[in-house]
C-alpha cells in the first residue's frame, strides 16, 4: 500500500470496486476527476468518484478494530445494519441495507459471488480474515453493470484483496481475550521474487474462544493468500485462494417475553436429559446437538491486459466449494411405531415401522436420538470477462459477459450417534452410521439437487464533458437465469423429504392433520430473465463540490425453498427500481456526501399460508416502498485527528395486504417491514500522537420490529467501542512491534442486537439476538 499525507486526509493506492474491469474503469475516472485515488479520513468518508451512491473503508480504519467480522466494521458506514452472534465473528451474524436483508444483497470477493446459489444466504463466518482486505466498497441500492448476481435487490457489498508487497516481510499477531478468546495470525509477504519481479503473500489464522452464554465452543482455521504477477503498466495477472474450517455451536435465541423477564443469559442445556436456565433440553436443547460446522474455500484469478493502446481485456475467473451444515440436527426414532420426530414434526415412516432399524435384535418401543443434519454442498464456477475501448480521453464502451454455474446439492442423511449419544461424523458422511429402512434404501429428511445457471450481458457507456465537469454513465445488463431442480424424494413439503419408493404412500402426521399424500420425485426447470438499466449522471457545481443523480433496476429471482414445493413455479423475480440523488463535497481536510433515495420494490416473496391448497407457500405479497436518507462526513481538524459521522432515516411500507383466501387477508397495508431500523446514525474518532493512536465509535440503532404485524419490536439501542494501540518500536530483531487494546461494548449495554422471524405475518414463533456483553481483546503485533 502506497499512503501519501494531504492535509490530514489520505490518498490509498489500492483495488477497488468489483471486478478488474470496474476498477480499471474506475481508477482512470478517478485520476481524471479528482487526481487522487481513494482519498479519505482515516480509512472512513472516502471521495468517491462514481455517479451513484457508494461508502467504502479502507485498511487504515480496518487495521485499528478488534479482530472479528469484515461486516462489523462496515456496520459504521450509512445505510448498513450489521448484527453480530458474539464478539468474535466467528459464529454469523445478519445484515440489513437500506431496509433489505441479506439474501437481497450480493456480496462479492474480487469480482466473485459469493451469496449460496440456492437461497442466496449469505454467512458472515465464511468470511477471509479482516487482514487481508484493502478495501469495502457498498453500494447502497444499486449493482455495478457487471455484477454478476441475479440477488440484489438491495445493493452489493465488494471486498478486495490487497496486493503482496514489494519487500520481504513477515507479520505476526497474537491476541488473548475475554471468554478465553485466543486468536494467532502469521502472514509472509515474499517481496519480488524471480525473473519477472512477481510477489506473493500467505495468510494462516487460527481461533479458539468459549461462548459468552452456556458453554458453547468457537474454533476456526483459515488460509488466505495472493500471487501478483504485473504485464507493465497497469496489466497485472493474479491467483488468490482461501481456505476456511470452522467447527462452532449455535448461540441460542431467546424470546422477548423471556427478555423482558430479566433473563438475558438463557443458554442451550450443558447436559443430555438436564434442564439449564429453563430450558428443556429435549433432543434439540442440548448445546452439543446444535452446531454449526463448515468447511469452505475458494480460488479466484483476475487478468487485465491492453491488446492495443485503446482497448484492454479482462478476465476473472474463480471456482468455489462449500461443505456445511446447521439447524436443527438431532432427531427421535421409534422403531415399534416408525415415528420419526424432527424440526418439530412428527411422521410415521412406513419403511421404518416396525423394522429393528439399529439391528440390537430388539424393534425399540421407545424413542431413541438420531442424527438428521441439513447438509449443503456446493461448487461454483465464474466467469466474468469484459473488453474496454477507451476512445478518447473522454469517452469509453464497456462490454461485458458473465457465466456463473452453481452446483447445489441438499441432503439430510439421518445416521446414528456414536455410543447413542454423540455427533462424530458432522456431515453424515460415513456410510457405516446411515440409518437404513426395510427397502435397504438410507433414511433421508431431504434429497435434492439445484443447478443454478446465470449467462448475462452487459454494456456500459462513459462520458465526460465540458472539461469534465459533466459525467454521464449509461449501462444496461441483461441476466438470463435458470435453475434446474431435481427432488430425489417423495416430498411432504419444501423443508422435509420422504425417502421411499412409492409416491402414493400414505403417511400418517401425528399433528392436526392426519395424512398426508407424499408427491412423487420430479425434475422441472425454471427461467427468468430480464433487462436492468443502471445510468447515473454528475456534475461539478463547484470546487471540491459535486451533484449527481442515478437510477437503477435489480433482480432478485425466485430461491430454490420457493420453488421446491411445486406450487409456486409461476413466482415472479423481485425487481427493485431505485433512484437517488446526491450531493459531495471533497476538499483536503473535509469530505461528505448526502443522499436522497426511493425503491420501488415489487413481487415481494414471502412464505405465506394458502387456504386453498391447505399449506405454507412462497407467495408474491405484492409492493413494498422505501425511501429515505444516508449522509456521511469526515474531517481532520488538526494533524493526528479524525473526525467521522454517519446517519442514515429508513422509511419503508407495505402497499397492498396479502390474502390467503378469496376474503381474508393479512392486514399487511401500510405496514413497515420487519427487522428494519428506521433511524441509525455513528460517530468514529481517532487520534494520533507519538506512539499512541486511539480510536473510539459508537453507534445508535433504532427500533426495529419483528415482523409485518408491527407488534412484537427490539428497543433501540447504542454500542460504543474503544480501541488503543502503542507503538513499541524496535524489539531485538523485530521491528514494528506494537500492543493494541479492544474493548467491544465499552459500557456493557444489554440489548436485543437482531431478531429471528418466525412468521413473517404474525407475532409468532419470533427469536431475538442478545447482544455480546463487555468484551475485551489484547493483541500483542509484530512485523520481522
Amino acid at each position: 500500500m502506497v499512503t501519501t499525507a494531504i492535509a490530514g486526509v489520505t490518498t490509498v493506492q489500492s483495488a477497488m470496486a468489483q471486478s478488474t474491469a470496474t476498477q480499471a474503469l474506475e481508477e482512470t475516472k478517478e485520476i481524471v476527476v479528482t487526481g487522487t485515488r481513494n482519498r479519505n479520513v482515516g480509512g472512513l468518508a472516502v471521495d468517491q468518484s462514481v455517479t451513484k451512491t457508494r461508502s467504502s473503508i479502507t485498511e487504515e480504519f480496518i487495521e485499528k478494530q478488534a479482530p472479528g467480522s469484515i461486516l462489523e466494521a462496515i456496520n459504521i458506514l450509512p445505510g448498513v445494519n450489521f448484527s453480530d452472534q458474539t464478539a468474535t465473528g466467528s459464529v454469523g451474524g445478519d445484515i440489513t441495507l437500506r431496509g433489505f436483508d441479506q439474501q437481497r444483497i450480493a456480496f462479492m470477493l474480487d469480482g466473485m459471488p459469493l451469496n449460496d446459489t440456492g437461497n442466496y444466504a449469505y454467512y458472515p463466518t465464511m468470511n477471509p480474515d479482516s487482514e487481508i482486505y484493502s478495501k469495502v466498497d457498498v453500494n447502497l441500492g444499486t449493482t455495478d453493470v457487471d455484477s454478476p448476481t441475479a440477488s440484489a435487490g438491495g445493493g452489493t457489498i465488494t471486498y478486495q484483496t490487497r496486493r503482496p508487497s514489494k519487500a520481504f516481510g513477515v507479520s505476526a499477531k497474537a491476541t488473548l481475550g475475554t471468554n478465553d478468546y485466543s486468536r494467532q495470525y502469521v502472514q509472509v509477504d515474499t517481496g519480488e521474487f524471480g525473473p519477472w519481479g512477481t510477489t506473493a503473500f500467505v495468510a494462516v489464522s487460527n481461533l479458539n474462544s468459549n461462548q459468552f452464554k452456556g458453554i458453547g465452543t468457537e474454533d476456526r482455521k483459515q488460509i488466505n493468500g495472493r500471487i501478483y504477477q504485473s504485464l507493465g503498466g497497469s496489466d497485472f495477472a493474479s491467483v488468490a485462494f482461501y481456505y476456511n474450517e470452522t467447527r462452532n455451536n449455535a448461540v441460542y435465541n431467546s424470546s422477548l417475553a423471556t427478555i423482558n423477564a430479566g433473563n438475558w443469559s438463557e443458554a442451550y442445556a450443558s447436559t443430555i436429559g438436564t434442564v439449564s436456565n429453563s430450558i428443556s433440553s429435549g433432543s434439540s436443547g442440548y448445546y452439543g446437538y446444535r452446531i454449526n460446522p463448515t468447511n469452505n474455500g475458494n480460488i479466484r484469478a483476475q487478468f487485465k491486459k491492453h491488446l492495443t493502446d485503446k482497448l484492454v481485456f479482462t478476465f476473472d475467473p474463480s471456482f468455489q466449494y462449500t461443505l456445511a451444515d446447521g439447524g436443527t440436527q438431532v432427531s427421535t426414532l421409534t422403531e415399534s411405531t416408525g415415528v420419526l420426530s424432527m424440526v418439530g414434526s412428527s411422521y410415521v415412516w412406513n419403511e421404518l415401522k416396525g423394522y429393528d432399524a439399529n439391528h440390537d435384535g430388539v424393534v425399540s418401543t421407545t424413542a431413541y436420538k438420531v442424527f438428521s443434519p441439513s447438509v449443503t454442498e456446493t461448487r461454483r464456477t465464474t466467469v466474468n470477462s469484459s473488453l474496454i475501448w477507451y476512445i478518447d480521453p473522454h469517452n469509453t464502451l464497456r462490454v461485458a459477459y458473465t457465466y456463473d454455474h452453481g452446483n447445489h446439492r441438499q441432503t439430510g442423511r439421518v445416521s446414528f450417534l456414536e455410543g447413542g449419544q454423540w455427533i462424530g461424523d458432522v456431515f453424515s458422511e460415513d456410510s457405516s452410521l446411515w440409518v437404513y429402512g426395510k427397502n435397504g434404501e438410507e433414511i433421508q429428511k431431504r434429497n435434492r439437487q439445484s443447478y443454478a445457471n446465470l449467462k448475462q450481458f452487459a454494456i456500459t457507456y462513459g462520458g465526460s464533458f465540458f472539461d469534465d465537469k459533466l459525467k454521464v454513465d449509461l449501462g444496461v445488463r441483461v441476466p438470463d437465469f435458470e435453475r434446474e431442480l431435481n427432488n430425489y424424494c417423495n416430498q411432504i413439503s419444501s423443508s422435509t423429504a420422504y425417502c421411499a419408493k412409492d409416491p402414493g404412500t400414505k403417511l400418517v402426521y401425528t399433528g392436526t392433520v392426519t395424512q398426508i399424500t407424499a408427491k412423487a420425485p420430479a425434475s422441472w426447470t425454471v427461467s427468468y430473465d430480464k433487462t436492468l438499466p443502471n445510468l447515473g449522471v454528475s456534475y461539478k457545481i463547484a470546487d471540491h463540490q459535486t451533484i449527481y443523480t442515478s437510477y437503477a433496476e435489480t433482480i432478485s429471482a425466485p430461491r430454490t425453498d420457493s420453488l421446491y414445493d411445486r406450487l409456486s413455479l409461476d413466482l415472479q423475480p423481485e425487481i427493485s427500481k431505485t433512484i437517488d440523488l446526491g450531493y459531495r463535497y471533497s476538499s483536503p481536510n473535509v469530505s461528505g456526501a448526502i443522499a436522497l433515495w426511493k425503491t420501488d420494490f415489487d413481487h415481494r416473496v414471502e412464505t405465506a399460508w394458502d387456504e386453498e391448497i391447505g399449506a405454507s407457500v412462497a407467495t408474491d405479497v405484492g409492493k413494498a416502498r422505501m425511501k429515505g436518507i444516508n449522509a456521511e462526513i469526515g474531517f481532520t481538524p488538526v494533524k493526528g485527528l479524525d473526525l467521522y459521522a454517519s446517519s442514515s432515516y429508513t422509511d419503508t411500507e407495505m402497499l397492498e395486504n396479502v390474502y390467503y383466501s378469496a376474503t381474508a387477508y393479512n392486514p399487511t397495508k401500510g405496514k413497515k417491514l420487519g427487522k428494519v431500523p428506521s433511524v441509525m446514525h455513528a460517530v468514529n474518532l481517532s487520534y494520533e500522537t507519538g506512539k499512541w493512536d486511539f480510536n473510539v465509535n459508537g453507534k445508535y440503532t433504532g427500533k426495529r420490529y419483528a415482523s409485518l404485524a408491527n407488534g412484537d419490536a427490539a428497543p433501540g439501542y447504542t454500542v460504543w467501542n474503544a480501541n488503543v494501540s502503542y507503538d513499541l518500536g524496535q524489539v531485538g530483531p523485530v521491528k514494528d512491534a506494537y500492543l493494541r487494546l479492544n474493548v467491544k461494548n465499552l459500557f456493557n449495554e444489554k440489548y436485543i442486537s437482531a431478531i429471528s422471524t418466525g412468521n413473517v405475518f404474525y407475532d409468532s414463533g419470533n427469536y431475538f439476538w442478545i447482544g455480546a456483553p463487555i468484551t475485551t481483546m489484547v493483541t500483542l503485533g509484530t512485523k520481522f
